[in-house]
């Protein structure tokens, strides 16, 4: 009898576990509309990894529900290629598969960054992601990190611009840490390293920023540099070395994502500034100028590119601008913004957008004003006292791409001289400073998809420029000797010219 009893008594006990087991898996939530909560969506690492090769970090997943949640796994994007590694609850596999966390519960992640100390190729930006997959969903946790060795100058100081005030670094602070030298006035930025600008930098009253060739400037989002008042930017590069301003991400998929940064902003009164085989590129505006206060240019521009802005390329309001050999090209607005009347001139340019990203582009390359609506709605006339392009292509994918916004006369201050356009204004006889201009002439570049500004063979660029400004410009934007006659705009034809 006590055999059966003890075979009943086992085979209930077997049961039971059985059932607990079964009643256990039904406690997991199966809806794909639960969401883990997680202590932050973005973890930084915030460190120079030459001087600390890795750091730990940690972040928290909670379940918010009144049910257990089984994860199918938690991995990095990355895989076996990612610079980051993690724990979690003690597993520190590449893949932490069956990962249960109770009702109203939480689990610890704890993530590491592993960077070769002295390798300087690591990349400048390290981005991978943490994934969570359950119950047919997924989410996921960005991770980010500063990889390569940089100088950086972040936010540190309240700088009062007009009646407000912006949060910044100021560039000749920060001393060898931030890769600073300072002779009296004149700060140099050392070129060993990148420069990496968080937040905006302000070069203040009085300093002069020197920028050596070879610096790579990094802006991270939204970060603009700003010239202050009786400031100077002088940032000269080589044609082999530009200094380059720049996103901080450099990966392949960001190469021509414009917008990533904010500005260069030379604000009122800021003068002499040099932009000398530079390079500015995936900005939201290139460079804003503002009026100048004297006679000195606000901006002189040499053998320079503004490429892939989402707004405007070169922003002039009032000010005074000299360029040559300078290329602005592929902006979601106008490519050239002459705005407030001032003082322009250029030699040997290419101002060419045809923008090719989602948002349609619908202003002219060129814009030139002469005036603003004051707060009463009253205008405000402020003059154009010279406006001359010399050897210069304006064009687009725009049947109009050069707009005047001009109410005063202009005939004694608006010069078009052996330019190609793509316009329907500026053949109008009224405006009588045109000099051998060629008008709505396809320029034949080599490949408006990539920027390439290249005159192809046959194109009306080729050998149609004044000879006159060789003497000035001898040489292209990559050093290239001009012929005479020389090609339109900043690029002379690979055949048609020898080094």
């Amino acid at each position: 009898m006590k055999k059966y009893i003890y075979a009943a008594l086992l085979q209930a006990i077997i049961l039971s576990i059985s059932m607990s087991s079964c009643i256990n898996e039904e406690k997991y939530s199966s809806s794909s509309k639960i969401n883990l909560q997680f202590s932050s969506d973005t973890v930084s690492f915030d460190t120079l990894f030459t001087t600390v090769g890795s750091i730990t970090k940690q972040i928290r997943v909670f379940n918010p529900e009144n049910e257990a949640v089984k994860l199918d796994y938690i991995t990095l994007a990355g895989g076996t290629n990612s610079y980051f590694r993690l724990n979690v609850d003690g597993d520190t596999s590449l893949t932490a598969k069956n990962v249960v966390i109770g009702a109203k519960d939480s689990i610890f992640i704890f993530i590491r960054a592993e960077l070769d100390v002295n390798n300087q190729s690591n990349p400048l930006l390290i981005e991978d992601s943490i994934i969570f997959v359950f119950n047919q969903k997924q989410q996921s946790v960005v991770l980010n990190a500063y990889g390569q060795d940089a100088y950086f100058h972040k936010n540190n100081t309240l700088f009062p611009i007009g009646s407000d005030s912006l949060v910044c670094s100021l560039a000749h602070q920060g001393g060898e840490s931030a890769g600073v030298t300072l002779n009296g006035n004149t700060v140099r930025w050392k070129s060993d390293k990148p420069h990496v600008i968080v937040g905006n930098c302000v070069v203040q009253r009085g300093y002069t920023l020197q920028i050596d060739e070879n610096t790579k400037i990094h802006m991270c989002n939204g970060a603009s540099l700003v010239v202050d008042s009786n400031a100077t930017l002088d940032a000269q590069g080589t044609v082999t070395s530009p200094v380059v301003f720049q996103p901080l991400r450099t990966q392949d998929r960001y190469a021509d994502i414009p917008g990533q940064w904010g500005m260069l902003w030379f604000m009122p009164g800021s003068k002499d500034n040099k932009l000398y085989n530079a390079v500015i590129k995936n900005a939201t505006i290139g460079m804003l100028a503002d009026t100048c206060v004297n006679n000195n240019h606000t901006v002189e521009l040499k053998n320079t590119v503004i490429a892939n802005c989402s707004s405007i390329g070169l922003y002039a309001r009032g000010a005074d601008i000299y360029a040559e050999n300078t290329v602005v090209c592929n902006t979601g607005s106008h490519a050239v913004a002459l705005t407030l009347g001032g003082s322009y001139e250029f030699i040997g340019c290419s101002i060419v957008s045809y923008w090719n990203y989602n948002t349609k582009r619908s202003d002219a390359a060129l814009l030139i004003n002469d005036y603003y609506t004051d707060i009463n709605d009253n205008i405000q006339l402020r003059l154009l006292q010279k406006c001359d392009f010399h050897n210069t292509v304006v064009y687009g994918s725009l049947d109009n791409e050069t707009e005047l916004d001009i109410l005063e006369e202009i005939d004694n201050c608006l010069m078009f001289d052996h330019c190609l356009l793509r316009t329907e204004v500026l053949n109008d006889a009224k405006y009588k400073s045109l000099h051998n201009c060629q008008f709505n002439k396809d320029p034949m570049f080599a490949d408006i998809l990539t920027n390439d500004l290249f005159p192809s063979d046959n194109s009306p660029l080729i050998g149609n420029g004044n000879g006159t400004y060789n003497s000035i410009v001898p040489y292209d934007i990559y050093g290239t000797l001009r012929l005479d006659p020389p090609c339109i705009g900043a690029i002379e034809n690979r055949t048609h010219s020898t080094k």
